[in-house]
């Protein structure tokens, strides 16, 4: 088994040690040791969380556990890109819950998180850091930025491009071929039917430039 650490001890954290515990049963040997938490709130400096104790900041987790790899389990897109630059020198594996269904042809780098019952289809690009909640669908040769966030239940037509840092909101969608430009962010339940700047906010009541 491998050491590793969760940077983020909230709501993503218990989701990522979740489908840790997951992988490790599905496995005919376990994969993973997690040695604790790490968070930099101050107030989760000790004690346990979700049964693991808490390693103090992510610096001090670092530190401490060298040798150990890193899955970041933080949902905002730009804090989750911040924390890796300060913990580079780590392995951060991607996480792939053994309910999800992906093409063998997927291309995914480091720190991907893929969540129970989600599907990547074939001749997909998925980024590093890249967020795919439970039950989204990524459609055929469709690309997915570093750092994105795809939220539950969202569907990406086939060749549509996701740029880096875009946040799709729970149960949004995109057209087949369409773009969502870096950091952009589609609220909730919105279809894209159109090319979405970057740095934009895209909602039912139209475009808004942020």
């Amino acid at each position: 088994m491998r050491d590793l650490f969760i940077v983020g001890a909230g709501g993503f954290g218990r989701e990522a040690v979740w489908t840790i515990e997951r992988i490790n049963r599905a496995s005919q040997q376990p994969l993973w040791n997690v040695i604790g938490f790490a968070d930099d709130d101050p107030k989760k400096a000790t004690g346990n969380f979700e049964g693991y104790p808490m390693l103090g900041s992510a610096e001090k987790a670092s530190k401490d556990s060298p040798g150990a790899s890193v899955f970041i389990a933080v949902g905002d897109n730009k804090i989750r890109a911040e924390i890796y630059k300060r913990l580079r020198g780590h392995d951060f594996p991607a996480l792939i819950d053994p309910s999800a269904q992906v093409s063998p042809t997927t291309e995914f780098k480091h720190g991907t998180f893929i969540a129970p019952e989600a599907v990547v289809s074939v001749g997909t690009e998925i980024g590093k850091f890249v967020i795919i909640n439970a039950r989204a669908g990524v459609g055929h040769d469709t690309s997915v930025g570093d750092f994105a966030n795809i939220a539950p239940g969202v569907s990406l037509s086939g060749h549509t491009t996701i740029e880096e840092g875009v946040f799709m909101g729970t149960n949004s969608c995109t057209a087949p071929g369409m773009k969502v430009g870096a950091y952009a962010v589609v609220a909730c339940g919105t279809p894209v039917l159109k090319n979405v700047e970057a740095g934009s906010t895209l909602s039912p009541f139209g475009t808004l430039k942020v």
